[in-house]
């Protein structure tokens, strides 16, 4: 990373470009008998208004928690997952829509939100590789790339790409509010570009694990040994809930 980048998009691309990346699943000893999309899609997210997650560092209590709202449309199909990323002041930082179908998501649009004198500014991101989960058993050899690029004008004109790419682990368990729930573990592979006068390149690796059901529920980005990020779900809130304590 360069220190000319914005620090705020900067860090909102390494933090919450979550639900929106790519997948990389190969033969384990371990399999799980469900497909991966009851992994991938939160199931409460199916009626209304959708739901709210909110997630919670797990060593650092200076970070800000995350919350994301997941909701689907398009009639009774739900052939669209829409998921909006804001700020503990309730300010909205990503938006990402993703088409479903029988065998993959696909992202169709990722903007990114970071806010200047002048109020709230979007910048769109170009998507070059758009298969991001594939739904079929974990035991099969699948693969799919994930990457963006756009151009930060938040502070200066710098070009970013990011390539993520993932790899199943096998299957899991995730405790929450007192509950065990089946889950599957996927090793991260994350390179982050930058170009303005000179080019830079970062690479780190992480873990997330997506529980059967509620979808994504933790993640670890370890940026460096002075740097690690690590979230995991601790609330589930109706989207009006959120409303009447957050977005003011």
């Amino acid at each position: 990373m360069t220190p000319r980048m914005s620090k705020t998009l900067t860090f909102s691309l390494i933090a919450t470009l979550i639900a929106s990346t790519c997948f990389l699943s190969c033969a384990t000893d371990q399999t799980v008998s469900h497909s991966t999309e009851d992994y991938y899609l939160n199931h409460l997210t199916f009626a209304g208004t959708g739901v709210v997650y909110q997630y919670a560092s797990v060593n650092d209590p200076s970070l800000p928690d995350e919350f994301w709202h997941y909701r689907f449309s398009g009639g009774r199909g739900r052939n669209f997952l829409r998921a909006t990323m804001y700020t503990t002041s309730g300010d909205v930082v990503q938006r990402s829509i993703e088409r479903l179908s029988r065998d993959q998501a696909e992202l169709l649009s990722l903007d990114l939100v970071y806010r200047d004198e002048d109020g709230p500014k979007e910048i769109a991101t170009t998507i070059s590789e758009n298969r991001t989960f594939v739904f079929g058993p974990v035991d099969s050899v699948t693969q799919s790339v994930y990457h963006i690029e756009y151009w930060d004008t938040s502070e200066d004109s710098v070009r970013v790409m990011l390539t993520k790419h993932r790899l199943m682990e096998g299957p899991v368990n995730f405790v929450f509010e007192g509950k065990s729930i089946p889950a599957i573990s996927v090793r991260t592979t994350e390179k982050l570009e930058t170009e303005t006068e000179g080019f830079t390149e970062t690479e780190w690796s992480g873990m997330e694990i997506y529980a059967q059901g509620y979808g994504l529920v933790y993640y670890k980005k370890t940026i460096s040994e002075q740097f690690v990020l690590e979230y995991s779900l601790s609330k589930v809130l109706t989207f009006q809930a959120f409303q009447s304590q957050f977005l003011k």
